[in-house]
């Protein structure tokens, strides 16, 4: 990251903010719909992300690392969008069930374990893809910079992410099924 659009994003210089905005943005829309599925709410977190740079600009370090923080940013919201379906009553019903009762234990409970399964989804992937993927989502690198560092082509980079994404995707959905009716 260039330290002077850092610099004159602490400014206020609103260009250079919509510089950072057009280089991260797609970046955190692809990674918060790997988490939530759902273009809208992955659409908002990263609206959220961007009004949350914006209006914290004056307290942004130099010295830390904006992807670092861009990405940490845009994580705690996506998980404060999962907590919010999971406290929010969706309407169904289970067979069987006359009523669903909810409290913030089970909630709890629930939320962490599907991080839990989420973080051994991504450690059953093969080695090298999981590293691929982690260099991305986790260290926030682009493809360029993770196919550079590991000295293979951009192609082979976004085929693993893509191929990390689909497995995750599945995983989560047959695991979380599983994990809500046992909690049900």
């Amino acid at each position: 990251m260039r330290l002077d659009l850092l610099r004159n994003i602490k400014n206020g210089d609103t260009g250079s903010f919509n510089e950072l905005y057009d280089l991260y943005s797609i970046r955190l829309l692809n990674f918060a719909l790997m988490y939530l599925d759902s273009k809208v709410e992955a659409e908002e977190v990263v609206q959220d992300v961007f009004c949350k740079i914006w209006q914290n600009r004056h307290k942004l370090d130099e010295k830390f690392s904006l992807n670092g923080y861009i990405f940490r940013v845009t994580k705690n919201l996506v998980l404060n969008k999962l907590r919010k379906r999971i406290n929010e009553p969706s309407g169904y019903v289970p067979i069987g069930s006359c009523s669903i009762h909810h409290n913030k234990t089970e909630n709890d409970i629930l939320f962490y374990e599907m991080e839990r399964l989420l973080e051994d989804a991504i450690e059953a992937l093969p080695p090298r893809r999981q590293l691929i993927f982690k260099l991305s989502r986790e260290k926030g690198l682009s493809n360029q910079e993770i196919a550079d560092h590991l000295d293979i082509s951009v192609n082979t980079v976004e085929g693993q992410i893509r191929k990390a994404i689909k497995y995750l995707r599945s995983y989560i959905k047959i695991v979380s099924l599983t994990v809500i009716f046992i909690f049900l």
